[in-house]
């Protein structure tokens, strides 16, 4: 890894990760696992480079992909891939079988099918005439199917724990939710003391008596009873202020008078000081509407007591129904889906029902929180009934204990001395607080411009409480909820970004049911620099990352240049004189980058490439189960390309959240000796870092791809089929299994890859999947017609096509759709028959029984074999186009698979056929 390190040093780019992963290709093809094949072709790629790429789609595509994985074994091309590129589900049996394959004892070995005597022991495997039989299980097989409901595989005594588990992430995430509603309830209780001042306008109350030298005041002035009196104002002003700056705008062009000459319009000062005003005036409505809006609620709730369990009763009614929503999202989206391409009148009312399920659901949470913070208000503010100490009947017991203050003031001083001793005692803790005195010194516009904001804004309560409180009104609980709020926040900056969601949990399970640990009694977890790259293939595993927000920085030209113009956009600054400049996700609509995980390099185009070695080791070494959890990371608050809308918020506190949290590999440094720990001695670009306010970004989208840490989901939510990093790195073959769920059958993943190939790398693939679609769609039709050996549909499984590179560099793609066509094993049918959504049941599905996992992985070895087979000249076929069998002798050729009669299947992952 030292020569990796060192290439990477000077460099941080793709071009240098291709190259030392062809490097390690060439050292494996050269030793004895290896096809032998220790050469670069005209171009600079491995000859015959050969990729296999496994979708995304949980237990389902982990089942079709292990079929697939049996059969490329059969045919003996195991020993034969060099990257294999995985995705979400396809990830779990990937990783499980590169895991495999590093153990000692077992290096090399393919694990996914029984094994003889002699392999056991090491010695040379006995073969079998190549047949289209299946495989029988092996130990690793039979350990997957006894945890094929991986997400509480022992079932009841499960679902507690489990449960614990997400109660303990809403519990966090309630907390932090408190931590924004709190400081917001303190102001409102400090410039309302009682129920009479919510229904004048603060701002007047508080700032006309020094404006007017104290000749008006709210007693001697009816416009003090008038609550949007500051927004009446700031709106007249901004009026006026459009005016004149529209009549400026006109002179030159009317009278000739000089005025406005600019053709700026958009970042002209005339519009930058219009928006501030507009932006002013919209804030100080909202500030000024909470009054009259916390006097009619406290009409409401004082008419009667019925009033009083009416409200919480709707409040726990629309939680419970958001919850539900939430809970079936791959329902509903199913269903949404599915009027696409279906006219049917029911269809469409259920996508509407369910675009209507998703709004109302996505507004619920925020309105949720909204009636949290009134009520904290509302119990701040007493009723006035003109004497020294109010009395409000709506306010809990506990707010009047005389002691209460006392105890808050207790635990203040408890937390001021463990944030000393965390912030001015330990290293880490002082780490931080120069870096953000660094921030504030290197920024000193922003810094001056926020103190100032800060200054006017305490000046503002401090006034606002005096005022208030005249005329014998000095009972109030505005200590109370001062303490509290710094409780609040001292408490939420110790939580952890990572530590409550469900990603620990999620990574857990897959690690126990997929064998991902370094051993099969998981006493230790497997490192990713630990996977065996000489006797394995070399894993890509495929995240996203979410980036919502445009990226702020440029690449600087020593650590992400690429030397020359490329598809992707970045030139040399050499060439150009100028700081090079990625394409934004962000402003393309993506939303989401490429984010990639290997034995050697972590990172993306967007962040640049890091030695996996270099990630930080606490608080635990990142490791193989990790970066699969991540690739899974289905659910979540932020979906990449998928847009969820107003249902972000909810998804993110009721702690649906299998995303991940990680270090920006931008600002990891190289240096072993350099260790980063939580994001210290980081270049913090964005507000919610150095705060931890993590929640918040996830809740509202406010992620971006130039942060201390960036936000990774599932591979799936930019590319659901592993394609695109192998088209990346040329590969000349390419067999892609897709098992992702497609009841129309309109092939999205292929599609979105297809297109990202040709905007970003220049690639184009030309290959005829709508036969495929076809035969699918006519297998639905008629699930009991039987299916001839002479006909089409037996080389329907299937697609394959041609990839052009440009420049005369071409390679073959193979792709594996999972769809019935009638000619599987009779229990695959019989399950189809009585399951008529298979294969794409919905990947809401995560417990599969043994006969559903069974169904699964049949059809992928059967998919992946009919592929791969010759016609059988002792039975009538029906004849492959001239196109087809063109590719398909090309593809053969490429990866050295023998005629019929010279090629020997062997169970163990031996490589007969193989020249």
């Amino acid at each position: 890894m030292q020569g990796v390190s060192d290439e990477l040093s000077d460099q941080n780019k793709f071009d240098g990760v291709k190259a030392a992963e062809y490097d390690i290709i060439l050292k494996r093809r050269n030793g004895d696992w290896g096809s032998g094949e220790g050469k670069l072709d005209t171009y600079g790629v491995p000859e015959h480079l050969f990729g296999v790429a496994l979708s995304g789609g949980g237990i389902r595509s982990a089942s079709f992909c292990l079929g697939v994985l049996q059969a490329l074994n059969a045919r003996g091309l195991i020993r034969r891939i060099d990257y294999l590129s995985t995705v979400s589900g396809g990830g779990y049996i990937g990783a499980s079988m590169v895991a495999a394959m590093s153990r000692a004892g077992t290096e090399g070995q393919f694990p996914f099918s029984k094994t003889t005597d002699a392999h056991e022991q090491g010695g040379n495997l006995a073969t079998t005439p190549a047949s289209s039989d299946d495989v029988r299980d092996s130990e690793p097989v039979s350990h997957i199917r006894d945890h094929s409901r991986y997400l509480i595989p022992r079932g009841m005594a499960d679902i507690l724990p489990s449960l614990a588990i997400i109660l303990r992430g809403i519990a966090v995430n309630a907390f932090l939710v408190l931590a924004l509603i709190m400081p917001l309830a303190a102001v409102t209780v400090i410039a309302n003391p009682v129920t009479q001042d919510l229904q004048r306008s603060i701002f007047f109350q508080v700032l006309a008596p020094p404006l007017s030298f104290g000749s008006m005041t709210c007693a001697s002035s009816s416009w003090c009873e008038f609550p949007f009196v500051a927004t009446l104002l700031l709106a007249v002003m901004t009026f006026l202020y459009l005016l004149l700056w529209g009549l400026w705008r006109s002179l030159p062009e009317r009278h000739g008078i000089k005025g406005e000459m600019s053709d700026r319009e958009v970042r002209s000062r005339g519009t930058k000081w219009s928006a501030r005003l507009i932006g002013v005036t919209i804030a100080t409505f909202v500030a000024e509407a909470q009054g009259p809006v916390l006097a009619l609620l406290h009409d409401y709730l004082t008419r009667s007591a019925v009033h009083q369990t009416t409200v919480p009763t709707i409040a726990a009614v629309l939680g419970a129904f958001a919850v539900m929503t939430a809970g079936l999202r791959t329902t509903l989206v199913d269903w949404i889906q599915k009027a696409l391409k279906d006219a049917n009148i029911a269809v469409k009312l259920r996508a509407v029902a369910s675009k209507g399920a998703f709004m109302a659901a996505g507004l619920i949470v925020p309105l949720l929180i909204y009636a949290a913070y009134l009520a904290l208000s509302l119990w701040g503010i007493a009723d006035w009934f003109g004497t020294t100490k109010g009395h409000y009947s709506l306010r809990p017991g506990f707010l009047a204990d005389d002691s209460l203050a006392s105890t808050l003031w207790v635990a203040v001083g408890v937390l001021l001395l463990w944030e000393f001793f965390v912030f001015v005692l330990r290293k880490e803790g002082r780490d931080t607080l120069r870096v953000f005195f660094d921030l504030m010194a290197a920024n000193k516009r922003k810094t001056a411009r926020g103190a100032i904001s800060l200054v006017v804004a305490i000046a503002f309560l401090i006034a606002a409480a005096i005022v208030t409180r005249q005329n014998g009104k000095g009972y109030d609980l505005v200590e109370v909820y001062l303490l509290a709020t710094a409780i609040v926040l001292m408490l939420t900056i110790n939580f952890s970004e990572n530590a409550n969601g469900l990603h620990r949990l999620y990574r857990e399970r897959l690690s126990v049911a997929f064998r991902l640990g370094a051993d099969l009694e998981r006493t230790k977890p497997l490192p990713l620099a630990d996977l065996n790259e000489e006797k394995a293939p070399y894993l890509l595993i495929n995240t996203t990352l979410n980036a919502r927000q445009r990226t702020i920085f440029q690449l600087d030209q020593k650590r992400n240049v690429q030397p020359g113009a490329s598809a992707a956009g970045i030139v040399d600054t050499k060439k150009t004189g100028r700081n090079p400049r990625r394409p934004d996700p962000a402003k393309r609509g993506r939303n989401a980058e490429f984010f990639l995980f290997s034995r050697n390099f972590v990172g993306s185009d967007l962040t640049g490439y890091v030695p996996t070695s270099s990630l930080p080791d606490k608080p635990q070494k990142f490791d193989l189960a990790t970066a699969v959890a991540i690739s899974g990371a289905a659910v979540s608050s932020s979906m990449g390309r998928v847009q969820i809308g107003l249902l972000r918020p909810t998804l993110a506190l009721l702690n649906l959240r299998l995303g991940y949290w990680m270090l920006n590999p931008r600002f990891i440094e190289t240096q072993p000796q350099q260790n980063i720990q939580g994001g210290l001695g980081l270049k913090y670009r964005r507000w919610y870092d150095f705060f931890r306010a993590y929640l918040v970004a996830e809740s509202f989208g406010l992620l971006s791809g130039d942060a201390a840490k960036v936000y990774l989901t599932d591979g799936g939510h930019i590319d659901n089929i592993g394609l695109y990093q192998l088209l990346k790195r040329k590969c000349r073959v390419i067999i892609v299994a897709d098992a992702e769920a497609d009841p129309a059958m309109t092939f999205g993943a292929l599609v979105d890859a297809e297109r990202f190939a040709r905007i970003d790398l220049g690639v184009r693939i030309d290959i005829k999947w709508q036969p495929v679609r076809v035969a699918a769609l006519s297998r639905n039709a008629s699930r009991e017609q039987y299916i001839p050996e002479a006909s089409p549909a037996h080389d329907c499984h299937f697609a394959i096509g041609e990839i052009d590179y440009g420049a005369g560099e071409k390679g073959v793609l193979l792709y594996i759709k999972a769809i019935a066509t009638g000619d599987e094993p009779d229990y695959v049918l019989d399950y189809e028959r009585r399951f008529p959504a298979f294969p794409h049941e919905t990947t809401g599905d995560q417990f599969f029984s043994e006969e559903q996992m069974e169904a699964y992985r049949a059809l992928g070895f059967h998919a992946a074999w009919r592929a791969l087979a010759e016609p059988d000249p002792k039975k009538p076929s029906a004849p492959r186009p001239d196109d087809i069998a063109r590719l398909l002798a090309d593809l053969k050729t490429r990866l050295g698979i023998a005629p019929p009669a010279a090629v020997v299947v062997d169970d163990g992952g031996a490589m007969p056929g193989i020249a």
